[in-house]
């Protein structure tokens, strides 16, 4: 069991090395897309020149933005939780109920890395892009991918690091109140 911990914990701390980079660059990334859209309607209504592929270029921010968070947001416990039937059980059922949450959350994030994957590397394959500018789409297609499977193994540590400490009969400290 303390085997098990250790490479549990291991696990973690290389998913927060990757996690926190991430984050830093999703930020990064929006901040610019920030003053790429200030550019285009400034440029648009006071010059009559738009910046172009303002929108094509914000389909893929916003892919890297959202999936690419989503593990790090998990890890630190700062997703929403709609607790509202949850907070009425006792919290022995309210743990079980948790894990069987993550389960579910697993199984339906991996189905959509997986999935994902393919719709990357066909993209990727036949250079798709959008269809004004030239602008690739797969970059956001992969961002799809490389995001939901961080959130996959997230899901994964959650929920065997919850399962132990339920089988050696201790809720996870914090956890019984939300």
């Amino acid at each position: 069991m303390k085997k098990i911990a250790s490479v549990l914990l291991s696990l973690e701390s290389v998913l927060a090395r990757i996690n926190g980079p991430l984050v830093v660059v999703c930020g990064v990334v929006l901040f610019l897309f920030m003053f790429m859209v200030v550019s285009d309607v400034t440029g648009r209504y006071l010059f009559l020149k738009p910046v172009f592929g303002t929108t094509e270029v914000g389909q893929n921010v916003l892919a890297f933005v959202i999936f690419l968070s989503w593990a790090a947001v998990l890890a630190s416990g700062q997703h929403i939780r709609v607790v509202i039937l949850l907070e009425r059980f006792p919290p022995q059922v309210r743990a079980w109920l948790e894990l069987f949450a993550l389960a579910v959350g697993f199984a339906m994030i991996f189905s959509i890395a997986w999935y994902g994957l393919s719709f990357a590397t066909e993209s990727y394959k036949f250079k798709e892009t959008f269809l004004t500018y030239g602008i690739p789409r797969y970059p956001g297609k992969m961002a799809l991918f490389v995001g939901c499977t961080l959130f996959a193994i997230q899901f994964f540590i959650q929920f065997l690091s919850r399962l132990f400490a339920r089988l050696a009969g201790k809720i996870p400290a914090g956890r019984e109140q939300s």
